[in-house]
């Protein structure tokens, strides 16, 4: 488990890096064609986006997930595949549909500002698109064509960003070219992903075999619900309790800070499936053990980066409009790692409790809105960014410790607790020293490397595996 998991994280996180890369490097030209009201407007639409995403198929990609990846016989794989793919086909048609139709009445209420009407019609379409392509893009991955994920991920986002830049800027349309661009992205996407799928997504439909995925997913429809709250309650109060302007500021803070997604789709690509095929190993919960620990390692040195270095990264790459939006990346950066955490958490689902996923996140929702509503007025983006990060880490908590009573696995925490409060706490301290740039450059830097050196003393990460990682790297890929 530990090799395939060596060999089909970094490939999953290649396009990863290209994605990240690409979205950090745009940020001057988008900062310098839209307006912090353009991107509170694309962010509350992302946010309706993510909704529909999480609800109109009924969460059945994850029901492919659970059954496909355990099923022997073909047959029957080909069935889960297809019969999810052209039931997912009918829903975001369905709802396509229906959008265009009240398009007027809905495009103010999601964009939050009159004169949207064009970019959400585009948006709608985007949508439709992107939730098949959704379900064509993880087929690669319950196949164990980490590859194919690979290729089809980088086109889509090598495409987006060539279409984005010469809509946006060449021809000056703004947040509709940039819209446009994501969609004929992700067409592009689908169109690769369909033909190189073609023995697994047939024209045949088993209702016996949607009703089993259903069974299993549909119970996460709640769940996804009060997961998207906890994810975009914060915009949604920000742009009640202020205005579109600082729900733009809070999305560029949190565009920075989601560069630490870097360490989590690598992980989260290639550990979800090894775990459903190989959980009932007795050497699966050490393997997992060790490979939560690389996480941990890896998320604390991003955030430590992004976290002293946010200040001169906006400066660098955005207009004085956004600048202040470097307070809030030291709270998002966890709070997105946090987010993703549940996968190092699979007990819930191998028990096959779902509902028990419903209660943890409607629990972190609550938590969370009643922490926007009481912290925003008071301390403004910041509060937002603080009630997301608690949030999170409730319901980061809530998961571990139900994942442990089903499925025991020996994590370390004493040297994971250490380095946590450690690496928070550098955070927190070293951008408020008063020294010149240059200066501020080097201790920064400098702290980064004795971090490093920190995780190793206390055994947060072993001499010996970094070895053998180094040596799987080499082998896998310079051999």
């Amino acid at each position: 488990m530990l090799k395939s998991f060596i060999r089909d994280s970094v490939v999953y996180a290649i396009p990863s890096i290209v994605s990240r890369g690409l979205a950090v490097i745009l940020i001057p030209l988008y900062t310098r064609v839209l307006t912090p009201a353009d991107f509170g407007s694309l962010d509350l639409f992302i946010a309706f986006a993510t909704l529909v995403n999480l609800t109109v198929a009924l969460e059945v990609s994850q029901g492919v997930a659970r059954f496909y990846s355990s099923e022997k016989d073909a047959g029957r794989r080909v069935a889960y595949a297809s019969s999810a793919f052209w039931f997912t086909v009918f829903c975001y048609a369905l709802f396509l549909i229906v959008t265009l139709i009240a398009n007027k009445e809905l495009s103010r209420l999601i964009m939050g500002r009159d004169g949207m009407e064009t970019s959400f019609q585009v948006g709608v379409i985007y949508i439709f698109i992107n939730g098949v392509f959704y379900l064509v893009q993880n087929q690669f991955r319950w196949e164990f064509r980490s590859r194919h994920y690979a290729v089809v991920s980088m086109s889509v986002t090598i495409m987006t960003a060539v279409f984005a830049v010469f809509l946006t800027y060449v021809l000056g349309w703004g947040l509709y070219g940039l819209l446009l661009g994501m969609a004929g992205g992700m067409l592009i996407g689908c169109i690769y992903g369909l033909w190189y799928l073609q023995n697994s997504l047939r024209f045949q439909f088993q209702w016996s075999r949607l009703k089993e995925m259903l069974t299993f997913s549909a119970p996460l429809v709640p769940s996804g619900i009060a997961v998207f709250i906890t994810l975009y309650i914060d915009r949604l109060m920000i742009n009640h309790f202020l205005s579109v302007d600082e729900v733009g500021l809070f999305g560029i803070g949190y565009r920075l800070a989601s560069v630490v997604g870097l360490v989590i789709v690598g992980f989260q690509g290639a550990l979800t499936p090894l775990i459903f095929s190989n959980y009932h190993d007795e050497q699966t919960p050490r393997q997992l053990a060790v490979i939560f620990r690389g996480f941990i390692v890896f998320s604390l040195l991003i955030f430590l980066s992004l976290s002293l270095f946010a200040s001169e990264i906006l400066y660098l790459m955005t207009t004085p409009a956004y600048y202040s939006a470097a307070s809030i990346v030291i709270f998002l950066t966890p709070a997105i790692l946090l987010s993703n955490m549940y996968i190092f958490a699979p007990g819930i689902s191998i028990a096959k409790k779902t509902y028990l996923i419903l209660y943890i996140n409607i629990g972190g929702a609550v938590l969370n809105v009643a922490l926007n509503w009481v912290l925003i007025p008071e301390f403004g983006i910041s509060g937002a960014a603080i009630a997301t990060l608690l949030s999170y880490t409730g319901v980061f908590f809530a998961y571990m410790k139900l994942s442990q009573k089903f499925y025991f696995v020996p994590h370390q925490w004493h040297p994971i607790f250490f380095s946590v409060v450690t690496s928070g706490l550098l955070a927190y301290w070293i951008p408020k020293f008063d020294i010149s740039f240059s200066a501020g450059i080097i201790l920064k830097l400098s702290v980064i490397v004795l971090a490093c050196l920190f995780f190793v003393i206390i055994r947060l990460v072993k001499v010996s595996e970094l070895r053998q990682l180094r040596a799987g790297i080499t082998k896998r890929f310079f051999a």
